[in-house]
């Protein structure tokens, strides 16, 4: 199974400045624990994966990028379909913003913080409405001033 996992604002906002602009620590330790189930393999392009400065731990990570170089840490990935061909099991995609472009069509599952607000960012998330729906969402949780929720949506069949 391929999921994503995102937090965006009201306006599908991922990233600014090539950064977060919120802080929301309780959703930062939510992705820590998602993505260490279902085996732990997460997928990430090369610019977010330098904004962690070192592999997520307990984790395996993979990077797509076009450098030959190796990254301490990380399993290079150069080619989407032959990852995903050749990749058993389930995988998180986590960013960024073409990542998350070039990989939706393959997603099951999308695991999304919602955000009520708008920042105003330069990199957001893909349409999915159309070939996603709601199956589930939790109650309203407020931290640092934030409102958000956790929804998850299935592929429709």
């Amino acid at each position: 199974m391929i999921r994503h996992i995102a937090a965006i604002d009201n306006q599908n906002g991922l990233a600014k400045n090539g950064g977060m602009p919120w802080s929301i620590p309780e959703d930062e330790q939510y992705f820590t624990d998602e993505t260490k189930k279902y085996g732990g393999i997460v997928l990430t392009g090369i610019g977010t994966y330098k904004t962690f400065n070192k592999p997520l731990k307990d984790r395996t990570n993979y990077v797509l990028t076009h450098q030959t170089k190796p990254i301490p840490g990380a399993i290079l990935v150069h080619d989407l379909e032959t990852f995903f061909a050749e990749t058993p099991g389930d995988i998180w995609v986590i960013g960024g913003a073409e990542v998350f472009n070039q990989t939706l069509h393959k997603a099951d599952e999308l695991y999304i913080t919602r955000i009520d607000a708008t920042f105003e960012c330069d990199r957001f998330y893909p349409e999915f409405a159309e070939n996603f729906s709601l199956a589930s969402q939790s109650d309203v949780h407020t931290q640092n001033g934030l409102r958000f929720r956790y929804e998850i949506y299935r592929r429709n069949p």
